[in-house]
């Protein structure tokens, strides 16, 4: 695992002296790769290299060359069947001078060129220089576990990086983006290929990128499967056999490693099976990593104790009372950008507390958009239901009734209120429009109040995400598709990679082997939800590997008792960085005021809104040096 960056300044006319820039560059992404560094440099490029060492320890050192000189490679991730790959590479006469599964990646590319990712199975965002052809290509990993930013400059610049802080500096485009300004404030996060930079990217997953002197090329190499209904007659026990076997045999992969190695446990059903998989492997010395709170509602540690003493793993616990603030101008630096999944502050005590024990961590990540676990699938079948009511009936009498009623603080799993309220909020803007399938924190009517219209165009407020596929999806497996290419990789794989590379842990997701993604992107919806049993396959596949706790509990979620610090040690922090200091022509100060006041008489829990605006101000507070 490892922080890469380059400089690709072939008509020379950036001004930047390449290899200092790229120097400093790596550096900022030292948390990536504390192990060693590199830095290789040619008239006109510079890339750059920081390691975390897991696998061959003492070789496989970046920038690295081919034995011509021809090509150069920068690779951050792993491919996790460089084995097998390089077995198959032998045949072509490749003879290999180190252990590692870099080089691996380097001559399939020479063999295969842009072909090898249909070779590989990985975790990787990677780029190669080729001297010969002045031409620089660069990917990324089918699901998006790992990212790859990128921008150009003046004077025909293009330079790219691990994370958006390690561009500070450089001649791109730093303006804010209206759109992806939009779409962090509705939904909590911003999707590739936008960022908060009007001129800076991020590479989709599954997409990869040549750029020359002819200008840059992005293009597709991969995408999900589509639901096959030839599959609806196949025998259910079979399927099960297949999954088992294919999410045992993407743990067997994810446990190769030349450092210590444990495993996410939470309790809930995909870090349970992921450990599940690691003891049926054979593997007898587990060490399990849990994170437990001081408020009750929150807390999931005493189930994911139950599942460790079932399985007979070394559990470490951590309790922690967090506090937001505290942590708060850490998470702005590493997320590079407005960032609002308040799950990433648990997710960064855990990460930090793993990467005492270990070098490398699995993790259950990706199970809930594969496999049907979200709540919100489960709200919108129940929808069909509730939607046979009139419309008067449900707008006029129920919602009207549900939105009255003071809602609290507590999590929403506790509080029938917050389910109820979000359930009429799905109500009306699935009857508005059938394709609007993310919950928003904040509406086109919120955002008319909160922004500036000379800045931001209604015609951004009112944006949706294109689904070329919806006219022949299930809603609920239009919603999945939709988590699949967006939310998964934009928050949930995000919110993992920074945290966990903060503090120098490589995280492991086998749920993100993509032939995993692929049998569960294939399967009919009746084998992921069967009538409000979320996961219902994956139960069934490791029901004779588990306790009964995890097989039949419902989603619980990372979630933090947001609400309760904005009533309390949040209030202060968020009166000095967001009401003391807006950002200008952006928010509007009076709306912002108005949200806290309104949160403090406890009728509205504004509390993730609140934490959305709080970290967007830091966010431009440390951007801007202010």
């Amino acid at each position: 695992m490892c922080g890469i960056c380059g400089l690709i300044d072939l008509n020379m006319r950036s001004g930047l002296e390449l290899p200092s820039t790229v120097r400093l560059m790596a550096n900022r992404l030292v948390h990536r790769g504390p192990d060693a560094e590199g830095l290789w440099h040619g008239p006109g490029v510079a890339l750059g290299h920081r390691r975390l060492s897991i696998i061959d320890l003492a070789g496989s050192i970046q920038p690295m060359q081919d034995p011509t000189g021809r090509y150069i490679l920068v690779f951050n991730g792993e491919i996790y069947n460089y084995l097998e790959l390089r077995s198959d590479l032998e045949k072509h006469g490749i003879r290999f001078r180190t252990k590692g599964d870099t080089e691996v990646l380097l001559a399939a590319f020479i063999i295969y060129g842009p072909g090898c990712l249909e070779h590989l199975n990985g975790m990787f965002a990677f780029a190669v220089w080729d001297r010969q052809e002045q031409i620089l290509f660069a990917a990324r990993d089918r699901m998006g576990v790992k990212p790859f930013f990128f921008g150009q400059g003046r004077g025909g610049l293009l330079t790219f990086a691990s994370e958006l802080q390690s561009l500070r500096g450089l001649p791109l485009d730093f303006s804010v983006c209206p759109s992806a300004l939009v779409q962090y404030l509705r939904h909590g996060f911003i999707r590739s290929p936008d960022t908060i930079f009007q001129g800076v990217r991020e590479l989709r997953p599954a997409h990869f990128l040549r750029y020359s002197r002819h200008g840059l090329e992005v293009r597709p190499y991969w995408e999900p499967p589509l639901p096959d209904s030839g599959w609806k007659h196949r025998s259910e026990s079979e399927l099960a056999e297949e999954l088992r076997d294919l999410v045992r045999s993407a743990v067997q992969f994810r446990l190769r490693s030349d450092v210590p190695l444990g495993a996410f446990l939470s309790g809930g059903l995909d870090s349970s099976v992921i450990v599940a998989a690691m003891r049926d492997l054979g593997e007898t010395d587990i060490h399990s990593f849990a994170i437990g709170f001081e408020e009750a509602s929150f807390d999931e540690s005493p189930f994911a104790r139950q599942v460790a003493d079932y399985l007979g793993t070394t559990h470490h616990e951590s309790r922690k009372a967090l506090r937001a603030g505290d942590l708060l101008f850490d998470l702005v630096r590493h997320y590079g950008q407005p960032y609002g999944d308040s799950s990433a502050i648990p997710t960064w005590h855990l990460c930090q507390e793993t990467r005492r024990h270990v070098t490398v961590a699995l993790s259950g990540d990706g199970g809930d958009e594969l496999f049907c676990g979200y709540r919100r699938y489960v709200a919108r079948r129940l929808l069909a239901w509730y939607q046979k009511l009139p419309q008067p009936v449900r707008r006029k009498c129920l919602a009207a009734l549900i939105k009255r009623l003071p809602e609290g603080t507590a999590y929403y799993d506790h509080s029938l209120i917050k389910k109820l309220r979000l359930f009429v909020d799905l109500d009306q803007r699935v009857t508005d429009d059938p394709n609007d399938i993310y919950p928003a924190f904040f509406k086109t009517e919120d955002l008319a109040r909160l922004l500036d219209p000379e800045q931001i165009s209604m015609e951004s407020m009112d944006q949706q995400i294109d689904m070329p596929a919806a006219q022949e999806m299930d809603p609920i497996e239009l919603m999945m598709r939709s988590d699949i290419l967006h939310y998964l990789p934009d928050d949930i794989l995000t919110k993992v990679d920074r945290a966990s590379m903060a503090h120098s842990l490589e995280v492991r997701s086998p749920f993100m082997d993509y032939r995993v993604a692929e049998l569960a992107c294939r399967l009919p919806l009746q084998y992921k939800l069967r009538g409000l049993t979320t996961k219902h396959l994956l139960r069934k596949a490791f029901a004779k590997n588990l306790p009964p706790g995890p097989l039949k509990r419902q989603k619980h979620g990372f979630a933090v008792p947001m609400g309760d610090w904005f009533q309390g040690h949040l209030k202060a922090v968020y009166e000095d960085i967001v009401l003391s200091s807006p950002m200008k022509n952006l928010v509007n100060r009076d709306e912002a005021g108005r949200l806290l006041k309104d949160h403090q008489y406890g009728r509205t829990d504004h509390g993730h809104r609140l934490w959305l605006l709080l970290f967007l101000h830091a966010w431009h507070q440390w951007w801007k040096g202010i």
